[in-house]
């Protein structure tokens, strides 16, 4: 039977009853971005199934809204249940997941060899489960009129360890420069983004920074020595509301979120979408659901779900949960909150997978 460790239960205990008391009282909270928003009922209500538990998702603010959408739509259909969903990042929900805390995790990214290795050292079984595609966008204030379009060999010089102390986009024309890549402007840099706990922060290393640094973006790797990471020195956060504000304050901002949270600060005003190209002088591509579903905006990256076996076969309103996530319904919730649709075959894949409770690395990225 899966349990909670240490004082969790306790915890859960206090907090799970307070919760369905003020459901009970017709209060409810919206949830935001990296914040633990909650779903449930009073329990005693007539409708549903009669299933009744309470549990934890975590992980990544990228999946977030999708899974705070569902745990909604299913707690209404069963109040007796009662899930809170939070966002500290793929790398925070991989500990809690494999130290046993929460039966499921949420990652924008599969997880990483040690963090599988900590779940079996844990003897944590885990059934991987695709549930979308994003596309990292790379904003900027709407006032930035100057910059439309950035290479990722532009980003490798404006964000990669080498561009430690650049606070003018002009400072970065010290490396495009030197293969003829664009030249900035003389203004203020202001860099705002995920922190190294997000998946987000890993994706992006690896899809931008580590594919300049493997010259696979045009530049000769062999002509000098490259780095595989990004610049310590910028303003990190793991709620991508609180990188979207801080775009939105500086006219020549730049920072990179998923592309949900991107869209809805664009359609609010409070950012600019850049185009972009992976080499020098390529096509132009800005991140929308079309151009991302079919492959054609370079920094797309599927989404994932974590399911403790064990969980889904003991605890309570676990594998229930995620019959939901997996139903058509459940899908729905992807395009809903701004993410693309998995291919068919991807969504064959992943729900064989779970009527078939496949433990272990199920997907290639």
């Amino acid at each position: 039977m899966f349990t909670f460790k240490n004082k969790t239960p306790r915890l859960l205990a206090l907090f799970f009853a307070l919760l369905m008391i003020a459901a009970s009282c017709g209060s409810s909270d919206d949830g935001a971005s990296g914040d633990a928003s909650n779903a449930g009922g009073s329990g005693g209500d007539a409708s549903g199934s009669g299933l009744v538990g309470e549990f934890v998702v975590s992980g990544s603010s990228t999946v977030f809204p999708i899974v705070q959408k569902q745990a909604e739509e299913f707690a209404a259909a069963e109040p007796g249940m009662a899930i809170a969903v939070e966002g500290p990042g793929s790398g925070d929900g991989a500990r809690k997941f494999c130290a046993g805390e929460v039966p499921i995790a949420n990652a924008s990214r599969t997880f990483k060899a040690e963090e599988i290795e900590i779940c079996t050292a844990a003897g944590i079984e885990f059934i991987e489960l695709r549930r979308g595609i994003d596309g990292i966008s790379v904003i900027t204030s709407p006032d930035n009129d100057a910059i439309s379009c950035v290479s990722f060999n532009d980003l490798y010089a404006l964000l990669s360890d080498e561009a430690i102390g650049f606070g003018s986009w002009a400072d970065a024309n010290a490396l495009t420069s030197t293969w003829g890549g664009q030249e900035f402007p003389d203004a203020q840099l202001d860099v705002f983004g995920p922190g190294e706990e997000s998946g987000t922060f890993d994706s992006f290393n690896e899809i931008v920074i580590e594919s300049v640094a493997k010259g696979k973006t045009g530049l000769d790797a062999d002509s000098r020595e490259f780095v595989e990471i990004i610049r310590p020195d910028y303003t990190s956060s793991p709620d991508d509301n609180v990188i979207v504000e801080g775009i939105s304050s500086s006219q020549y901002s730049i920072g990179w979120v998923g592309f949900a949270f991107a869209q809805e600060a664009a359609n609010a005003g409070n950012a600019k979408l850049l185009a972009v190209s992976k080499e020098d002088g390529g096509e132009c591509v800005t991140p929308t659901p079309e151009t991302i579903a079919a492959a054609e905006f370079p920094i797309a990256r599927f989404l994932y779900t974590y399911v403790n076996a064990d969980a889904a076969a003991n605890q309570p309103g676990v594998a229930e949960f995620v019959d939901y996530m997996l139903s058509e319904e459940g899908y729905e919730s992807v395009r809903a909150v701004g993410y693309i649709d998995l291919p068919a075959e991807d969504i064959e894949k992943a729900n064989q997978l779970w009527a078939d409770r496949v433990t272990g690395e199920s997907w290639e990225e």
